[in-house]
């Protein structure tokens, strides 16, 4: 019984993927979904291997010592991560410099060492249980956070696998800061992006896309980014005619607005077809704002260089945290009430039992 509702469970749950995706792929459910659907089917199979080992025993050994593995691997995977993100840490400054923004990946691995001394160190230095309730909070806060952090990334990974088609109307490129009145290698790997989409659609034959560079004037760059990347564009052979400037957003939401905006007077709301170019670590999130703006549009993703992508996917997190914080400090919330609320049934248990 309870293995025919744990696969019916997964089942429904793996629809409600399918539908959702084919419905629209901008949005962090689908990664959730797929991750809880994936996460049942491994525990139905659990089930079924369970059941299986019950008669056969060179099964159940073989369990206990898949189990016995998994338990011994999964601390190291952790020590490993931490390790890993201190050293990449290392990396990043070398390569990008020393700044506010490249702390991320010393933070969470400084986070995560601190974390398992806590969990291990706990029972040394406490003997009446005093901290047991707020570890446990902050145990299963983390792993909430954990697992939204790993449907974000299961999100970023579908997305990245949508391929756009041409035929297009507009390549809107998102800016991403200057270097003077230059273009950055990372706003440069955008713009390329985006001109191999142009040549391609070009080569197959059709009208090639219009260009829509998107980008303000930040207080500490001489010209707007939209006029760097026209710049940079024209070097690159293409015409003038076929770019136009949005030189007034100063996010990614204005970016999808404000080009929106442009397109809409251009070729008349929803009479067009569009893309928009940005790097892969951003994709997901910059296709969440183009819902928002009302834009439809899927993105093309450059390539980042490997040592500045974990960097770059947990500033990408932290946003898509602070985006949906009423859902997340609402869920947050409930695990304090339920562990606050259980210490209060336990109390009072104790008191009853006492008298």
């Amino acid at each position: 019984m309870i293995l025919l509702f744990s696969y019916g469970l997964t089942t429904l749950v793996l629809l409600g993927f399918a539908i959702s995706y084919v419905r629209d792929k901008r949005r962090i459910r689908v990664g959730m979904l797929l991750t809880f659907g994936l996460l049942l089917l491994a525990f139905s199979l659990m089930i079924s291997l369970i059941q299986v080992a019950d008669d056969n025993s060179a099964v159940r050994y073989a369990a206990a010592l898949g189990a016995l593995g998994l338990v011994v691997l999964l601390p190291l995977l952790v020590v490993g991560a931490g390790a890993g993100l201190i050293y990449n840490a290392r990396i990043l400054w070398r390569k990008e410099g020393l700044k506010p923004k490249n702390l991320l990946t010393l933070g969470l691995g400084l986070l995560i060492f601190v974390f398992l001394g806590l969990m291990i160190t706990t029972p040394l230095w406490t003997t009446q249980g005093e901290l047991a309730l707020p570890i446990a909070i902050v145990a299963t806060i983390t792993a909430y956070l954990g697992f939204v952090f790993l449907c974000y990334l299961v999100s970023c990974v579908l997305y990245n696998l949508v391929r756009p088609r041409a035929p297009r109307d507009y390549i809107v490129v998102l800016g991403a800061g200057l270097k003077g009145d230059k273009v950055t290698p990372l706003l440069a790997g955008r713009l390329n992006r985006g001109i191999a989409f142009y040549k391609k659609q070009e080569a197959l034959p059709y009208v090639p896309p219009k260009f829509v560079v998107s980008g303000g004037k930040g207080s500490d760059e001489m010209i707007s980014e939209a006029a760097a990347m026209r710049n940079y564009l024209l070097e690159q052979g293409i015409p003038d005619e076929w770019i136009i400037m949005e030189d007034q957003s100063v996010n990614t939401l204005q970016n999808m607005k404000f080009s929106k905006k442009i397109m809409d007077e251009q070729s008349g709301e929803g009479k067009y077809t569009c893309v928009f170019a940005t790097n892969n670590f951003h994709l997901f999130r910059a296709g969440v704002y183009a819902r928002k703006a009302g834009l439809k549009a899927d993105g093309i993703g450059s390539k980042t260089a490997f040592y500045y992508l974990p960097n770059a996917f947990i500033r990408e997190y932290i946003a898509i945290l602070t985006m949906y914080r009423k859902w997340h400090l609402f869920f947050i919330a409930t695990i304090v009430l339920m562990y606050a609320a259980a210490a209060g049934l336990f109390w009072w248990v104790e008191q009853k039992v006492d008298v």
